[in-house]
C-alpha cells in the first residue's frame, strides 16, 4: 500500500486524497499547507502499519520462543487494528482500494444527507430560542455596542459607512421612476377620498393664523403692474363690453371714463399694498373664510376641485415639474450626504455618539434595546431558521461527491489519521494481553 505523493509517473493510493484546484479544497495557500499536513500524517500512519507487517513476517524467521510469540501476536493485532481503521477512515471519503464494497465513500454518496442530519442539528441545539436567549443576555450588546459608538473614531467610521450606503442607494434610484412611483400613489389617494376639505382645512387654518397675508402682500404688486402695462387691452375689453349692453350704456362708456375706472382700480390697489388694515382686504380674508367652508361643506364644489386635482396630475406638464423637482431633491441629497466635511455627516456622527452615550448611561432605555434586539433575533429564529437548514443543504448539495470528501478530509483528515495510528497501537497491546492471557490459561 504507497503513500508517496502525486509526482507524475508514480503510484497513486486509492486513499490519499487527489488534489484539487479550483475551488475545491486546495486552491489557497491554507489548503496547500493542510494537503501537506495530511499527507504527511497518512504517511506516517502507514509507514506504521507497514511496520508491524514487517515485524510480524520477521517473527517466523527467528527461534519459536515465548518472547518471539509475544512479538508476533502484538504484531498480528496490530495490523488487524491498523487495517481495520484505514479501512474505517478510508470508507469515508472513497472506495478502498477502488473496490465496490457496500457502505463506503459515505460522505460523496450520502453528503445531502449529511447535510440535511448537519442543518437539523445546529436549528435543533443552537438556533433555539432558549439557546439565544441566553446568549444575548450574556453577551449584553446593546452596552456593549453603546461603549463602541460613543467612541467617535467608531461612530465617524460608520457615519461615514452609512453615509457612502445612502449616496449608492440615491444615485441608484432613477428620478423618472421615482417620479411615476409618486404620482401613482398620489392618483390612489386621490382616487381613494376627498381633497377638498383637506384644502379647505387648510386654507382655514392658514387665513385664521393670518399666514394668507404674505400671500396677499405679493399678489397686489404683481395685480398693479400687470394693470398698468395691459392698460391698453383692458381699455379696448371694456369699450367693447359697454357697447355690448346697447346704444344707453356706450355713451357712458368713454374712453376718459374707462382710463378713470383703470386709474381707480390702480389706486385702490397701491392702497391696499400700504394698509394691511385696507377695508378690502377684509372683503378678500371673508371671501377666503367663505371659500374654505365651502370646499369643506359644498358636495359640487368638492367633486370639482377633486376632478382637477385628478387632470392635473394626468396632465404630462406635472410629471415634467414633479421629475425637475425630484431630479433636484435627489441631486443635493447625494452632495450633501457624499460631502466629508459636511453638516449631515457630522450631525450623524454626533447622533451616533449620543445614541451609545445613552445605551450606556440610561438604564430604561438600554433595557429597551435589549428588549428590541431579543424581539429581533427570536423573530428571525421562529421565521427563519429552517433557511439555515436549507442554505447548508443547497451549498452542499451544489458540491460534488469527491469535492466534499476533499474539503471534509482536509478539515479532519489529519486527526483521522491519528486514529489509524492508535488502532495499530492499541491493536498490538490488545494483542499482548490477549497472548498473556491465552498463555496463562494453557
Amino acid at each position: 500500500m504507497s503513500t508517496t505523493g502525486a509526482a507524475p509517473g508514480r503510484h497513486r493510493s486509492p486513499d490519499q486524497p487527489r488534489p484539487r484546484g479550483g475551488g475545491n479544497g486546495d486552491g489557497s495557500a491554507g489548503d496547500a499547507v493542510r494537503l501537506r499536513d495530511l499527507l504527511r500524517m497518512k504517511r506516517r500512519a502507514t509507514g506504521l502499519l507497514a511496520a508491524t507487517a514487517g515485524v510480524f513476517l520477521l517473527t517466523f524467521a527467528l527461534p519459536d520462543t515465548t518472547a518471539v510469540g509475544f512479538l508476533r501476536s502484538a504484531a498480528e493485532a496490530g495490523m488487524v487494528g491498523g487495517l481495520a481503521d484505514w479501512f474505517a477512515v478510508t470508507a469515508l471519503f472513497r472506495r478502498p482500494l477502488g473496490l465496490p464494497i457496500p457502505h463506503t465513500a459515505l460522505v460523496p454518496t450520502r453528503k445531502d444527507a449529511l447535510a440535511e442530519n448537519l442543518g437539523q442539528f445546529v436549528t435543533g441545539h443552537f438556533l433555539t430560542r432558549e439557546t439565544l436567549h441566553a446568549r444575548l443576555t450574556e453577551a449584553r450588546l446593546p452596552a456593549r455596542l453603546g461603549t463602541a459608538l460613543a467612541t467617535p473614531a467608531v461612530a465617524e467610521r460608520l457615519g461615514r459607512e452609512a453615509m457612502t450606503a445612502a449616496v449608492a442607494a440615491l444615485s441608484s434610484v432613477r428620478p423618472e421612476d421615482l417620479t411615476d412611483a409618486a404620482l401613482e400613489l398620489a392618483r390612489r389617494d386621490v382616487a381613494a377620498r376627498s381633497y377638498s376639505s383637506l384644502l379647505g382645512r387648510f386654507l382655514a387654518d392658514r387665513v385664521e393664523g393670518g399666514a394668507h397675508r404674505p400671500v396677499v402682500d405679493l399678489v397686489l404688486p404683481y395685480l398693479r403692474t400687470s394693470l398698468t402695462e395691459n392698460r391698453a387691452t383692458l381699455r379696448v375689453h371694456l369699450k367693447d363690453l359697454g357697447e355690448g349692453m346697447g346704444v344707453l350704456a356706450s355713451m357712458f362708456v368713454t374712453a376718459k371714463r374707462v382710463d378713470r375706472l383703470l386709474d381707480g382700480v390702480v389706486d385702490l390697489l397701491r392702497a391696499m399694498e400700504r394698509d394691511p388694515e385696507h377695508q378690502l382686504r377684509g372683503v378678500l380674508e371673508r371671501f377666503l373664510r367663505s371659500l374654505a367652508t365651502d370646499l369643506q361643506q359644498d358636495a359640487d364644489l368638492a367633486e370639482r376641485v377633486d376632478g382637477m386635482l385628478r387632470d392635473v396630475l394626468d396632465d404630462p406638464q406635472t410629471r415634467n415639474w414633479v421629475s425637475g423637482i425630484l431630479n433636484g431633491a435627489l441631486e443635493t441629497a447625494r452632495s450633501a450626504l457624499a460631502d466629508p466635511d459636511g453638516a449631515m455627516r457630522q450631525r450623524l456622527t454626533r447622533a451616533l455618539i449620543d445614541l451609545g452615550n445613552r445605551a450606556v448611561e440610561d438604564a430604561e432605555f438600554q433595557a429597551r434595546l435589549q428588549r428590541w434586539s431579543e424581539q429581533a433575533v427570536m423573530y428571525l429564529v421562529d421565521n427563519y431558521a429552517e433557511e439555515f437548514t436549507r442554505l447548508i443543504r443547497d451549498t452542499v448539495a451544489s458540491w460534488d461527491g469527491p469535492a466534499t470528501a476533499h474539503r471534509i478530509e482536509l478539515a479532519a483528515g489529519r486527526d483521522l489519521q491519528f486514529i489509524r495510528v492508535n488502532g495499530t497501537v492499541v491493536g498490538a497491546l490488545a494483542g499482548l494481553v490477549i497472548h498473556a492471557v491465552a498463555v496463562l490459561l494453557g
